[in-house]
């Protein structure tokens, strides 16, 4: 069946517009590339798919949302005796691979739709996670769970996320932001259950209990997601070759001389560096500065409690007023929380100082990881969503490789409150820096014109 829009789209092929022209007064520039027509925006199947994909990403991000749990436990319960840098590098890994393999599962879900990635994801991933409950050793900690699991979170990753652009283009936003609240939710239940099976049963069973729950919510996720490949790609003609040779050949690097594009590859580096390195230490910086165990845990519970709302409310104003200018906003403001709240001492180092500033900044950096796709899928073809925001998060998973090893080398053999203080200063900069492109992303698109883009 021919598809009424296949002549619009196959007329983009040859000659793929470019925003070097200011969007006009009024214009999101969201149809720069793509028919809103060909989007449903709604409906009970597109629905279905941010209900499967919110709910694949408690599975997909729920280890990753808490690895300040599992990191602290490891550091001093199973690995007391190495370095805090070589047990960063367990967590760098497996982060490495999670974001990083995307430059192959984006691409790999543009060819050949959402399933297929999430079957070979689910596998992994569960397989990963059961070889974590029995590592005992740093290398093998790296082979299951950095390698073997971050790979799999990968290819679950990655059709959770391009399968909603499938169904929205002017609510992509809200709607990424929606399923995105499925991460924030995992790192709420997954930070309570590790804190309350592993002093009952241990470190082994009570990731194996996490890795059977993971196991669940992905097959729940896998039985509501769909895409439209067919429609999305209708008009479009693929290189001749397999499959396999057309995924490596999409992989496109050349996508940085994109200026507009780079820049916001460099906010998410920036912002996503920092939240990494956050979300991995602060509850070893608490227990740096006198709080018990069991209540630097929580911190994780706040910072991911907030960031449900964080993922929400910014992607329906970034709909509305614009994705460049909210991501601007909430970078802002993100720096802004560490500059306010945890520099300063005594503040930064009390429980409710912490609490404060996990609650502000879980927010905030939420709304960075969701809105940021949401501003790449507006300069690029729908069809070449996957391995846009696949080339993105590739670049975000170098930061990811080397942060935590990082943070442990600042914060140094003795856990010092000084060493930790470091490491602030050290995150602050890295968010200002991540602010300061996100604002060049967004000249770069717009100038000065207060405009909606």
């Amino acid at each position: 069946m021919d598809d009424p829009h296949a002549k619009d789209i196959e007329g983009q092929v040859s000659n793929e517009p470019k925003l070097s022209v200011e969007p006009s007064e009024g214009s999101s520039g969201i149809e720069a590339f793509d028919d809103p027509d060909l989007f449903p925006e709604g409906g009970w199947v597109a629905y279905r798919v941010v209900i499967g994909c919110f709910v694949g990403f408690i599975g997909t991000l729920g280890f990753v949302n808490a690895t300040g749990v599992i990191q602290t436990y490891v550091t001093t319960n199973i690995l007391k005796d190495s370095p805090e840098s070589d047990v960063g590098w367990i967590f760098s890994v497996y982060n490495f691979m999670a974001f990083g393999s995307t430059l192959v599962s984006g691409p790999v879900f543009d060819r050949v739709g959402a399933r297929i990635p999430l079957l070979i994801g689910i596998v992994l991933q569960t397989v990963g996670f059961m070889c974590l409950s029995v590592s005992t050793e740093v290398y093998q900690f790296v082979l299951g769970y950095g390698i073997l699991a971050g790979l799999g979170t990968s290819f679950t990753f990655a059709p959770f996320l391009g399968a909603i652009s499938h169904f929205f283009l002017k609510k992509r936003a809200q709607a990424i932001g929606a399923a995105y609240m499925g991460g924030a939710l995992g790192g709420i239940i997954f930070p309570l259950v590790f804190r309350s099976l592993f002093p009952k049963v241990g470190f082994g069973w009570g990731i194996r209990i996490g890795a059977f729950m993971v196991f669940g919510f992905l097959l729940i996720g896998f039985a509501l997601i769909a895409d439209r490949k067919e429609e999305i790609h209708a008009g479009h003609n693929y290189q001749s070759g397999g499959v396999i040779k057309q995924i490596v050949q999409s992989i496109d690097l050349t996508v940085f001389k994109d200026r507009i594009y780079t820049c916001l590859v460099l906010a998410l580096l920036g912002n996503g560096f920092a939240f990494l390195i956050s979300l991995t230490y602060i509850p070893s910086y608490a227990v740096a500065n006198g709080v018990p165990q069991n209540s630097s845990y929580l911190l994780l519970v706040v910072f991911n409690a907030m960031s449900i709302p964080g993922r929400v409310i910014p992607g329906y104003y970034a709909d509305k007023y614009g994705r460049f200018n909210m991501l601007c906003l909430i970078a802002l403001l993100s720096t802004m929380a560490f500059c306010i709240i945890w520099i300063p001492p005594p503040i930064g180092h009390t429980l409710t100082g912490l609490y404060v500033f996990s609650g502000c900044y879980g927010f905030t950096s939420g709304s960075i990881l969701s809105l940021a796709p949401a501003c790449i899928g507006q300069i690029c073809h729908t069809r070449d969503f996957g391995k846009r925001y696949g080339t993105a998060y590739f670049a975000l998973s170098f930061g990811d490789l080397i942060g935590i090893p990082i943070g442990g080398a600042i914060i140094g053999s003795g856990n010092s409150v000084k060493g930790f203080d470091h490491l602030v200063i050290f995150i602050t900069v890295l968010s200002a820096m991540g602010t300061i492109a996100a604002f060049s992303a967004r000249y770069l698109y717009a100038g000065v014109k207060m405009i909606k883009v």
